[in-house]
């Protein structure tokens, strides 16, 4: 016995020898980024197969490649030439890539973004949208035809639900999406590997009603009727259409009051660069505030008591619109009528929406001393506060030049495409304003409200080593080594303070709250139960 005690202690001491010798933590695994689902609050992976059905057949999961053969419009082609030619969150792309709950954004594509005024000839305008955005159309729309967005949206929800448990094989595997209807169904879909859970959005008040370029009519009452009546559809009350039979049976999770232009329900804010602006012209509502109409279309989306309550994403919103709203959600919460404000696919100002570089007029010269995207467009510490105190959610959107000023863009120009050096730089300007949200709140719990709504196929310009949802394995990866070693944020935040702002978190924590668990809590709190009578 004595001989056996001492063999098993030799053993032993060999075995922890090894150990220390692999150089292995103390029972701590190796960060795994996919050992959790991710989650992505804004992508339009319906956006280019739909709209481009009258000229081709594609699939929802496939990766759709741009046609850019043919005569374009050099100055189109030229402002929008770093945008990707090929889809970023096709459903097999978010299926290899983890990402398996999406809050899928419908959203017609508005007249505005078909105007070939600049473009030369129209023959040049197919071919070039065809190249820039992956839609193909047989001709533009004309410059007086009225365009009923709604009808648009009724035939892109058919098109969703017609394609769900539909199976598509990835390296062998069956695979199929599902509209999410109830907080039941959305935990169950995740248990599934081989599934994708969709949550339905819509960006842009104008899908709800009618072109109003020209002859604006939207101060009518056929008009507020029409508009009224389909927020009645989508609420679930009403069948999709006149006349039919059929109603929306999944949820409308949420809805942007605007989009890029003037639909007369309220002011956005500006959106387009000097020279887009040009070509598509953004001028008409612009900052303005929110109409009479808006106001009531408000009101119909938030009444919980008549069908189902469908949340605003501000989003696009102008400022005053935005402060509209806040006052109004503040006056329910009073009531112990709770409304979370989500802003799916944001940029961060890491301003206070009094301070002067803020309140200057948007335009490429605002940009030219700040590191982050200091445009209106962009959260302000204020917006992030009513959002934090009233449970919502901020989606971070990865258009790099959306993410940051012109100061930083000069850091990265100076660096080679592909680099670490320009990787490094990326997480900077990624954290740069994950923090600005964290900072403007100042407490642990401001984690929680922030996620990923990276705006994949909104014809966004994303870094580069991350242009689609297949390669979010490798940006949480990168986000894990920054978190783990923090580096000083340009001069915004140094290596302690980003340290300071964790909270004490881990790095696995905060990229568990940011890629999947914020938005599945947000999800869980906000759709309906199955069991409920």
């Amino acid at each position: 016995m004595r001989y056996n005690s001492t063999l098993f202690t030799f053993v032993l001491l060999l075995f922890i020898s090894y150990l220390q010798a692999q150089e292995i933590p103390n029972n701590k695994q190796p960060f795994n980024a996919r050992s959790f689902p991710y989650a992505d609050i804004h992508c339009h992976s319906a956006f280019k197969p739909f709209n481009s059905q009258g000229v081709t057949k594609y699939n929802i999961w496939e990766q759709i490649d741009h046609d850019c053969d043919g005569k374009m419009s050099k100055l189109f082609v030229d402002g929008a030439k770093e945008v990707p030619k090929t889809t970023q969150c096709h459903l097999e792309g978010m299926m290899k890539g983890n990402v398996r709950l999406g809050f899928v954004s419908l959203t017609p594509l508005e007249k505005g973004m078909q105007n070939v005024r600049f473009m030369n000839e129209k023959k040049k305008g197919t071919n070039t949208m065809a190249c820039v955005s992956g839609i193909e159309l047989e001709e533009m729309i004309k410059k007086n035809q009225v365009v009923n967005y709604y009808n648009d949206l009724v035939e892109n929800i058919k098109f969703l639900r017609d394609g769900q448990n539909v199976p598509y094989f990835i390296d062998g595997r069956s695979c199929t999406y599902e509209m999410v209807k109830s907080r039941e169904q959305l935990t169950e879909l995740l248990q599934n590997p081989n599934k994708i859970a969709l949550l339905f959005t819509v960006e842009g008040g104008h899908a709800l009603g009618l072109s109003l370029e020209g002859d604006d009519i939207s101060k009518s009452p056929a008009y507020e009727q029409f508009l009224l009546n389909n927020v009645d559809r989508m609420k679930g009350l009403k069948p999709l259409e006149e006349g039919g039979k059929e109603y929306l049976d999944f949820p409308l999770l949420s809805i942007n009051l605007n989009h890029f232009f003037w639909n007369g329900l309220g002011g956005h804010s500006r959106t387009f660069s000097n020279v887009q602006n040009l070509v598509f012209g953004q001028n008409k509502g612009a900052d303005d505030g929110i109409t009479e109409l808006g106001k009531k279309v408000v009101e119909r989306l938030l009444d919980a008591q008549n069908g189902r309550r469908i949340l605003l994403d501000i989003k696009h919103m102008s400022l005053e619109s935005r402060r509209w709203y806040y006052d109004k959600v503040n006056r329910l919460g009073l009531v112990g009528d709770n409304i979370p404000i989500i802003s799916s696919h944001s940029t961060v100002a890491g301003l206070s929406w009094n301070d002067k570089e803020y309140n200057k007029k948007d335009n490429n010269a605002k940009l030219k001393n700040s590191y982050l995207y200091n445009w209106q467009i962009s959260l302000a510490d204020e917006d992030i506060v009513q959002i934090y105190n009233t449970k919502g959610l901020i989606g971070i959107m990865l258009d790099k030049y959306k993410l940051m000023g012109d100061l930083a863009k000069k850091e990265i120009d100076k660096t080679v495409v592909g680099s670490t050096q320009r990787k490094n730089l990326y997480m900077q300007v990624l954290f740069a304003n994950i923090l600005a949200c964290v900072k403007a709140v100042n407490k642990k719990e401001a984690w929680d409200i922030v996620c990923l709504g990276s705006d994949f196929d909104g014809m966004i310009v994303p870094f580069e080593n991350y242009p689609r949802a297949n390669e979010m394995p490798d940006m949480v990866k990168d986000m894990y080594d920054f978190l783990q070693n923090p580096t000083d944020i340009f001069n915004l935040h140094t290596a302690a303070e980003v340290k300071t702002l964790m909270f004490g978190l881990t790095a696995e924590e905060i990229i568990y709250k940011f890629m999947y668990k914020n938005a599945y809590d947000f999800a869980l709190r906000n759709l309906p139960s199955q069991l409920a009578k």
